[in-house]
């Protein structure tokens, strides 16, 4: 496979609202992909991004969180416990932060970049980290995770970002 170009995919681009397809196998192609989500998330100052919102239809994720990286092939929340309300940011969604409320510890069943079963047990931010990326995966956005009267006061924020989506899809395709 060769390397693929991957941007960072804005709110108002529809594959932000996909439920992204299974991965079958864990083979190179997918550590490339992994690889380079990786890179691009480095580059755009995030924490986590999921394969969506680099415009691909997977259900992958990276996260790095201090020295710990995770690069996780189908991820699932198998538990949820407690609650911890924590400002967010989106890279699909730049200039905007949010309060939301999560569940302060999860449990993650996922495969490794390997294709080895991998649990996950965690609190804090990387709970919601891995929150955030797999709402992603499952075509949810955080400003999905706030009230109507919330949303309703980031409209011309929300135009705004999809006016540079348009830009960037236009940009890409040239």
């Amino acid at each position: 496979m060769k390397k693929m170009k991957l941007r960072i995919h804005f709110w108002g681009e529809k594959i932000l609202r996909r439920k992204c397809r299974r991965v079958k196998d864990v083979d190179d192609d997918i550590r490339m992909i992994l690889g380079e989500m990786y890179s691009l998330m480095r580059v755009s100052d995030g924490i986590g991004l999921a394969a969506n919102q680099a415009g691909v239809d997977l259900r992958l994720i990276v996260i790095q969180i201090k020295s710990n990286i995770f690069k996780l092939v189908n991820p699932k929340i198998i538990k949820r416990e407690g609650s911890i309300k924590i400002e967010e940011g989106c890279l699909s969604f730049p200039g905007i932060t949010l309060g939301i409320k999560r569940a302060g510890k999860v449990w993650v069943s996922s495969l490794d970049e390997n294709g080895s079963p991998i649990d996950i047990e965690a609190d804090g931010i990387l709970a919601v980290a891995l929150q955030h990326e797999i709402d992603h995966i499952n075509g949810v956005v955080f400003i999905d995770r706030v009230s109507f009267l919330e949303r309703l006061k980031l409209k011309n924020k929300l135009k705004e970002i999809r006016k540079m989506a348009e830009h960037a899809a236009q940009k890409s395709e040239q």
